[in-house]
């Protein structure tokens, strides 16, 4: 497949990859990777664009220790580019930013492939996988070219992040693409990356996490209202779920117009992507993977109280009554 991509690439001039909205690590990363890739085979500079903000401590440590250049899409015009190439996401999944009705040109993932991606020239899109940044991890492999310390630092942080993180799952190739990465990053720059100052505003979020907690049998739902960024809504999801005897964590808020949530399981047969593409039905959008799922949902014409509501409702039925699918294991 990579060789597919570069063939295509190759005569591009102008070179767009875009991320999700407020990236994660192995967003960030994938977009990183493949971007000083692009540099090494054909010396092709090419741009990063992302929506929204790089929230976490780590996150924007990442992005400072790794010398990594991203540009917010309100800065740039993704038109004036002949090709553009989604990472860690697909179109038309409610979570990146993609003009008018444009396609993209490629696109790179690990989640469920959406109908609208079906569409799309060239795509690597592997459900099977644990992050991306084992797709491009591989992709290095596989063209024996080795990556400097910056990206190597970064991939391997993005695969750990996505794959055996809290409530991740990971496959034999994520596991492998970490060990083949691990000889060429730095620890020096993953400690600080893992071990960033936090900000006083997390602790804030975290007492209001902890006081405002709903404990619904082997649930934790919780809803935190107004945020300053939607990373912070994952983060707290995934520390509740480190709670004895909680199976599932649910953590909803808000950021400006927009509603977020994050839902977390430690259940290994559970299909966490498929929930949140339920609850979200006819407002929003969700998806996920095996056991780390989250959404958003526009609240330009909705109250976010009803909204709450609603979700909650749909949610415990859902759980209650068992109906979160199955993984099916050939």
């Amino acid at each position: 497949m990579i060789e597919k991509i570069l063939e295509y690439i190759k005569p591009k001039r102008k070179v767009l990859f875009l991320t999700h909205d407020n990236p994660d690590p192995d967003s960030i990363s994938s977009a990183f990777a493949l971007k000083n890739l692009l540099f090494l085979m054909y010396k092709k500079r090419c741009t990063i664009g992302y929506r929204g903000i790089i929230g976490r401590s780590q996150n924007r440590e990442l992005v400072r220790v790794c010398n990594i250049k991203m540009f917010n899409t309100s800065l740039l015009n993704p038109t004036r580019y002949e090709c553009v190439i989604l990472v860690d996401c697909q179109p038309n999944a409610g979570n990146v930013f993609l003009p008018g009705s444009r396609l993209p040109d490629i696109v790179i993932d690990h989640h469920y492939i959406r109908s609208y991606s079906k569409k799309v020239k060239i795509k690597d899109i592997r459900p099977n996988i644990g992050s991306t940044c084992t797709i491009i991890t591989e992709y290095y492999k596989k063209l024996n070219i080795l990556p400097d310390k910056n990206t190597a630092t970064s991939l391997y942080y993005g695969m750990k992040t996505d794959t055996i993180g809290t409530a991740r799952s990971n496959t034999k190739l994520d596991l492998d693409m970490m060990s083949y990465i691990t000889p060429y990053i730095s620890l020096r720059k993953l400690s600080k990356i893992e071990e960033p100052e936090i900000p006083k505003y997390y602790y804030k979020n975290l007492l209001k996490v902890l006081e405002k907690m709903e404990i619904i049998g082997d649930i934790i739902f919780c809803d935190i209202d107004e945020v300053r960024n939607a990373d912070l809504i994952a983060e707290m999801s995934d520390f509740l779920l480190r709670m004895r005897d909680i199976k599932w964590t649910f953590v909803i808020g808000y950021v400006n117009k927009m509603c977020y949530f994050s839902l977390r399981c430690k259940l290994s047969r559970k299909i966490v992507g498929g929930v949140a593409t339920q609850i979200t039905k006819d407002i929003g959008s969700g998806g996920g993977h095996l056991k780390s799922a989250g959404g958003q949902i526009p609240l330009s014409n909705k109250d976010y109280k009803d909204i709450v509501i609603l979700i909650k409702k749909r949610l415990l039925h859902i759980l209650n009554k068992g109906e979160a699918k199955e993984e099916v294991h050939q």
